[in-house]
């Protein structure tokens, strides 16, 4: 379809019909991500769905998302349904807010993400993760599988915790994996849901929502107030924080008052933990479901690394194929993988109106399926990310960290300790699926893996 953003003859954009009252709420239920990728192959570039009363439309294209994320950005924001929900988990934050707000908070944490000072947790990564690979020899011994997305959750959350905050939050991480789980599956189970009760009914979901998000405050809550009460000259996000006062170029000033440090420290927990182990437990699978491919990483393990030399931050450049791997699972399977926008002002996209009030939604997972610029899309071939096939595919066309303005923060940070992390591990173990455990993607506010991911850890004995 053509690419023209607006013109005087604007239609409604075509979509699946779904049923009355509810739309193509069931559909949605059912298999959001396959209703997602076969409506685009369907309708086109620009697909209409309606859940209940809410007209939604899919943009997928990434001439057509470079409008909507960045050159007409203003005209969208974060006023949606998917962030009135998740602020119900983080607050006010730099996940939930738009404008004048989020700028603030943005600008406030952005010293924190510079790439020098990114580069200066490669230590807190490779240690955290070599406690946690000393730790998987009893299993080894025992011959017992682990759970692997819950084991790199675990371990993103503690490196998170110490880059970030500066703390050993490794004594919470089994609570915080448990409470987590219970605020992401209830935000998502509301999304679903037209009509939702309000939080202080006490139904079952809703006190198993209040328990969660209390558990979180109090490991929170502890970080901040040991902080405040410590003298140490810690150079890490949440002592920024503690330092700030704003210039009131939002219209406020003073110290970040508690609440605030508790919704940022959240969030930060949330997106620099939750996403980054996603992306690994999907490489890790793709990359022991094809064996070709493996081999080939593993032959670059050992010739840049060796057989036991410990990676650096100078390694990681070097990891050339290690990097195209993570950018081909992050494609398959973005643990982003819808972003969310309101329309403020009608707008007109790929020749249909997009009506004022109304959603639009980017999908990176319906998004790198696309067959135009990604062919034979569903199979999984690290060799599209060699630079010369990149130079030429339009710069949208891979959304693993968002685009404009609300690019991700976080993103070098993500990407150095996937690279880290994956290299560690390969050096020491082979992990082996465990036969016949299911491995399917569970769409939520993230993407997981609906049955997590059971595997065997052998000790290495060659490339």
């Amino acid at each position: 379809m053509g690419l023209s953003l607006l013109t005087t003859h604007a239609r409604i954009a075509p979509g699946p019909p779904g049923y009355p009252l509810v739309g193509n709420l069931i559909e949605f239920r059912r298999d959001v991500l396959q209703l997602g990728v076969d409506a685009a192959r369907a309708y086109g570039d620009v697909v209409r769905f309606r859940l209940g009363p809410h007209v939604i439309h899919l943009i997928n294209h990434p001439g057509l998302v470079e409008h909507v994320l960045v050159h007409n950005q203003t005209n969208y924001d974060r006023a949606t349904r998917s962030a009135a929900q998740i602020a119900l988990v983080c607050g006010q934050s730099l996940l939930t807010t738009s404008g004048a707000v989020w700028l603030r908070e943005r600008r406030l944490a952005q010293p924190a993400f510079q790439q020098r000072r990114v580069d200066t947790f490669v230590p807190v990564m490779t240690s955290a993760t070599g406690v946690m690979l000393d730790r998987w020899l009893n299993n080894v011994r025992d011959d017992r599988p682990l759970d692997i997305a819950s084991e790199l959750s675990r371990l993103t959350y503690t490196i998170v915790g110490k880059a970030l905050f500066g703390a050993d939050v490794s004594r919470d991480a089994d609570i915080v994996e448990c409470a987590l789980g219970t605020l992401l599956d209830h935000t998502y189970a509301r999304l679903e849901r037209l009509v939702n009760l309000p939080l202080w009914v006490p139904s079952r979901r809703n006190r198993r929502f209040r328990d969660a998000r209390l558990a979180i405050d109090r490991v929170v809550y502890r970080i901040i107030n040991e902080r405040r009460e410590g003298h140490d000259d810690h150079a890490d996000l949440l002592a920024h924080l503690l330092r700030t006062v704003d210039d009131g170029a939002s219209g406020t000033s003073g110290a970040m008052t508690n609440e605030q440090l508790r919704n940022e420290t959240i969030t930060l927990l949330l997106s620099g933990h939750e996403t980054t182990a996603n992306a690994l437990s999907w490489t890790i699978f793709l990359l022991a479901t094809h064996p070709e491919i493996e081999r080939r990483f593993r032959s670059e393990l050992a010739a840049v690394l060796g057989d036991a030399r410990e990676p650096s931050l100078e390694d990681m450049t070097r990891l050339e194929y290690t990097g195209m791997v993570i950018n081909e699972a992050l494609r398959l399977y973005p643990p982003i993988w819808i972003l969310e926008r309101r329309a403020i002002q009608d707008d007109f996209i790929g020749g249909y109106r997009i009506p004022g009030g109304s959603t639009v939604v980017v999908s990176p997972f319906i998004l790198h399926r696309h067959e135009a610029f990604w062919p034979n899309p569903d199979s999984f071939d690290p060799e599209r990310f060699a630079a010369a096939r990149i130079a030429g595919r339009p710069a949208h066309a891979f959304l693993p960290f968002g685009a404009g303005p609300h690019h991700c923060i976080g993103a070098h940070f993500a990407q150095l300790e996937a690279r880290l992390i994956l290299a560690m591990l390969a050096q020491r173990y082979r992990l082996e699926l465990v036969p016949n455990h299911p491995v399917e993607p569970k769409a939520g506010i993230t993407l997981r893996l609906r049955h997590g991911l059971r595997m065997r850890p052998r000790e290495r004995r060659g490339a």
